[in-house]
C-alpha cells in the first residue's frame, strides 16, 4: 500500500466504503461467503478499472494490488459481523445508500483528479469521474439482480456530476489540490446524502406528480 498521503487516504476510504456497500448488498440478497466476496471485490474496483482502461495508463490494481486486499479484508469482516451477530447483520438498506454515498463521492473526485493529471480536457475528467464513481455500484447491482441505481430512484449521477464539475472548478482556481478534492468529496456526498434523505428524483416520462 501507498504511503497514506491525502490521495492515498481517499482511496482507502472510498475502497473501505463501496466494498461495504458491495458486501452488504450481496447479504440482502441472500448470497454466500464467495458471493459477498465477490460483490465487495467488484464493487470497491469495478468503476476505477474502467476509468483506468478509458484512460490507457494501465488498471490500477494490477500493478499494486492493496486494494484486492483491503476489498477482501472489508468482506471478511461483513462475514463475521452477519455469521456471529445475526440480529446486526450489515444489511441495512440506510448502511447501504450512506457507504455507497461516501464511494461515490471518493472515486468521482478521484477519478477526475487522475483524468487531469493524465492531460485530458476537463469536460473528458468530469465524464470519467462519474464513470469512476458509479461504475462500481453499477456492476454490484446487476450482480445482485437490481435495477442499477444509476438509472432509477434518488438523484444519483446528477451528484457525481456535480462533484467532478465542482473539483474541475476549484483545481482550475489554482485553489489547493488537496482542499479541492476534500471540498468536492464533501459537496458530493452530502447532495447524495440530502437526495436520500428527501428522495430527491429525477422526473420520468408520464410523471404527474406535482414538483
Amino acid at each position: 500500500m501507498p504511503d497514506l498521503d491525502a490521495f492515498s487516504a481517499l482511496q482507502l476510504v472510498g475502497l473501505v466504503a463501496f466494498a461495504l456497500s458491495g458486501a452488504a448488498v450481496a447479504v440482502r440478497a441472500g448470497m454466500d461467503w464467495l458471493g459477498i466476496v465477490v460483490l465487495a471485490t467488484v464493487t470497491s474496483i469495478g468503476g476505477g478499472t474502467i476509468r483506468d482502461l478509458l484512460i490507457g495508463d494501465g488498471v490500477g490494481w494490477v500493478t499494486e494490488p492493496w486494494p484486492i486486499w483491503g476489498a477482501l479484508a472489508t468482506a471478511v469482516l461483513v462475514i463475521a459481523v452477519a455469521h456471529w451477530s445475526p440480529r446486526h447483520e450489515p444489511d441495512s438498506l440506510r448502511l447501504v445508500l450512506v457507504a455507497d454515498a461516501a464511494g461515490l463521492a471518493v472515486f468521482t473526485v478521484l477519478g477526475t483528479t487522475l483524468a487531469l493529471s493524465a492531460g485530458l480536457e476537463r469536460e473528458v475528467a468530469v465524464m470519467l469521474g462519474v464513470v469512476s464513481g458509479v461504475g462500481g455500484g453499477v456492476i454490484r447491482d446487476v450482480l445482485a439482480g437490481q435495477r442499477p441505481l444509476v438509472l432509477v430512484g434518488q438523484v444519483y449521477a446528477l451528484t457525481a456530476i456535480a462533484g467532478a464539475t465542482l473539483f474541475v472548478a476549484l483545481d482550475a482556481g489554482d485553489l489547493d489540490r488537496d482542499v479541492a478534492r476534500w471540498s468536492a468529496v464533501a459537496v458530493t456526498f452530502v447532495l447524495r446524502v440530502l437526495a436520500i434523505r428527501y428522495d430527491w428524483t429525477l422526473p420520468r416520462p408520464g410523471d404527474r406528480r406535482p414538483a
